[in-house]
């Protein structure tokens, strides 16, 4: 491989394997991080022990021209952004020899935006992925380099698809530094625009259950996609709200049964705690999270909820 030395910009543990690759080959000329998280620098610091590596940390007023002087100082060739929460400006996208490359943890161009693994879940996709490809002035609007696609799994949660996404990526690191080696051209092809969808940061009404309206499978993924991000998704009973961080579709309600949906049918210890839904069926909820720490769905009853009561 030809001189290579990569400004790495990371905000998130996600990019951890996809770090390693250019660590391991001795690849990376610094590495980025914002002042407030503490868990990365935790788990880069160690990382990085011994290697020579410099760790900057940046926040929002002295990024750019922290990074200006790391990409002059540190000899850099090709910025990678791999979950950078700071826009980086066209003057700075255009220093580096090779550009910025940014790893996306989700399909494009139809999952632009800052949660695209939340997304694919709550879109009920049958397919997520991870795309690299060139930065450019847009959110997630670059030529792509290389994708690679991964099926979701019916059980499959925002951590578990996100931990398979970490290692797709690095599978996608070690691709990406085969190119960089080849000259200063990366090829890539554009994006098609006509497929393009771009999401938002997720409103706090569209994590949380709707019980009249949402039927069962569409709780079990906004479930699954706040979990453990958001600590589950949320909902309230008696004016309290919590979250619900593990739930299983249990069975379909008694024929002639006029409960309302979000109606607590069951909370003890030897049926857990089970609640109808809008299309008749009854979900299971095995984990939620309170102020005072997880516990098992049914440990609600512990904090004064019982059968027929209603999650509104």
């Amino acid at each position: 491989m030809n001189n290579i030395k990569a400004l790495i910009l990371c905000n998130n543990p996600i990019s951890i394997p996809g770090i390693k690759e250019f660590l391991f080959f001795g690849k990376a000329g610094a590495i980025v991080i914002t002042k407030r998280n503490k868990e990365m620098r935790g788990i880069l610091e160690q990382l990085m022990k011994d290697s020579g590596v410099p760790l900057i940390r940046v926040d929002k007023h002295d990024y750019a021209a922290q990074i200006t002087a790391a990409i002059k100082n540190y000899g850099i060739n090709v910025g990678l952004m791999m979950t950078f929460p700071f826009v980086i400006t066209p003057e700075i996208l255009s220093l580096p020899e090779k550009g910025f490359i940014n790893f996306h943890y989700g399909l494009l161009p139809q999952c632009r935006g800052p949660h695209p693994i939340l997304r694919h879940i709550m879109n009920n996709d049958p397919e997520a992925g991870v795309t690299v490809h060139k930065a450019d002035e847009g959110i997630d609007t670059g030529p792509i380099i290389m994708q690679e696609k991964l099926t979701i799994e019916a059980g499959d949660t925002y951590g578990l698809l996100q931990g398979k996404l970490a290692f797709l990526a690095a599978k996608q690191a070690q691709n990406l530094l085969k190119i960089l080696s080849y000259g200063s051209m990366v090829p890539a092809t554009a994006q098609d625009e006509t497929r393009a969808a771009y999401y938002e940061k997720p409103t706090a009404e569209e994590i949380t259950i709707n019980w009249n309206k949402m039927s069962s499978e569409n709780i079990i993924r906004i479930i699954n996609a706040c979990n453990p991000w958001n600590k589950g998704a949320g909902a309230t009973i008696n004016n309290w709200f919590l979250g619900i961080t593990e739930a299983e579709i249990f069975g379909v309600a008694p024929p002639g049964d006029d409960t309302l949906p979000g109606t607590i049918l069951a909370c003890n210890k030897e049926e857990g705690l089970l609640v109808k839904t809008a299309d008749q069926k009854i979900i299971k909820i095995n984990i939620i999270y309170t102020q005072e720490g997880f516990f098992s769905g049914y440990r609600l009853g512990g904090f004064g909820v019982k059968s027929g009561d209603n999650f509104t």
